[in-house]
Order: structure tokens, then C-alpha cells, then sequence
């Protein structure tokens, strides 16, 4: 007997898998190209801006988010591209298609403020692997992608598309909102790091 012919509700059909895997190749092809690839210095420098310093200064706490948002427009191009031709092999639904665009490009954007993997490089007391920010970023890329994906394949209505969207608007509102939090507290007194 095998576990294909066994009747449980934690078997998937055939359609979802590849759906699942497909959205995911196609997001993390996309996320090569639009992070590594086409990314220019001047976004990749000025997204993750005010440090501690300049917002001790007065500079505003959502200063960097131009440059953040430049690249996400890059980098959802990239995505929306893989994604297309990922369809000519693997069909999805396009409420699927969005949810997953949706969940990548807004958790891209608050990982690239870069106060989240500040957080955990604090948390691990990482100060000795200089090339620590950048694979903890990409692996949180690469979880959030992951995520994106799963959530994709259960996506198969607009209205669930509406409810994941409104979530990843969300999540960006509470991204400006620690940092607005963070940068009262820098005004409040001096701060010995750049840990959020």
C-alpha cells in the first residue's frame, strides 16, 4: 500500500504541490535578480537610513523609505516576471499570484529597513562574522518567500486576496511605527547602538 492511496487529510493533491513549489522557485528567481542583481548602490545604501546618529540629529525616521520603496519597485518587477513565466509550466490562480506578491513585497520592504535583523544580530550577540547582516537578511527573505508560497496555494479567492493584502499593508503601518517609536526614544536620550 502506498501513502499515496491512504485517505488522510494532510495529503495534498499533485496541483497544489507544484503550485507551491513553482511560486516559490519563481520568488526566490525574482528575489535573486531584483536583491542582488539589479539593485543600485544608491538604494542599497539609503534604504535602511537613519541610523542612531543622524536621527540624534532630528532626521526623520522614515527618511530611508524612498530609496526602500525604489527598490521594492524593482524587485516586484522581478517577481511579477518569474511569476508569468513560471504560469507557461505551472498554472496558478491569480488571487494566488497577488497574495504571494503582496506577502513578498511587504515583508521585503520592512526586512531592508534593516532595524529587524539589527534586532537580531543584538539578540545573538553577533559582532565577530562581519558577513552576519547580510545572510540573516537573506534568510529572512527566504523564510518570508517561503511563507509567501504557502500562503499562495491557499489562496484561491479575492476576498482571501483582499484580507492577505490588507495584512501586508498592515505590517508596513507597524514597520513606521517602531520606527517612529525608536527614533523618540534616540530623541530621548543617548543611544549606545543601532538596536531597535
Amino acid at each position: 500500500m502506498s501513502l499515496a492511496s491512504i485517505d488522510t487529510p494532510w495529503l495534498y493533491d499533485t496541483g497544489s504541490a507544484l503550485a507551491f513549489l513553482g511560486t516559490l522557485t519563481a520568488l526566490i528567481v525574482g528575489h535573486l535578480l531584483g536583491d542582488l542583481v539589479l539593485q543600485n548602490d544608491a538604494d542599497a545604501t539609503g534604504k535602511a537610513i537613519p541610523d542612531n546618529a543622524r536621527l540624534a540629529t532630528g532626521t526623520h525616521p522614515w527618511t530611508g523609505w524612498p530609496a526602500c520603496l525604489r527598490h521594492c519597485r524593482s524587485y516586484l518587477a522581478c517577481q511579477v516576471i518569474a511569476l508569468l513565466l513560471m504560469l507557461s509550466v505551472v498554472p496558478i490562480p491569480l488571487p494566488a499570484m497577488i497574495a504571494a506578491l503582496a506577502v513578498s513585497i511587504s515583508t521585503h520592504a520592512v526586512i531592508d529597513r534593516r532595524w529587524l535583523v539589527q534586532r537580531i544580530l543584538a539578540a545573538k550577540g553577533c559582532t565577530s562574522w562581519r558577513e552576519a547582516p547580510f545572510w540573516i537578511d537573506q534568510a529572512l527573505h527566504g523564510a518570508a518567500m517561503f511563507g509567501a508560497a504557502l500562503i499562495a496555494v491557499r489562496t484561491t479567492t479575492m476576498t482571501t486576496t483582499v484580507v492577505v493584502a490588507l495584512t501586508a499593508v498592515l505590517l508596513i503601518a507597524y514597520a513606521l511605527h517602531v520606527e517612529h517609536r525608536h527614533a523618540r526614544g534616540v530623541a530621548a536620550g543617548p543611544a549606545p547602538t543601532d538596536r531597535y
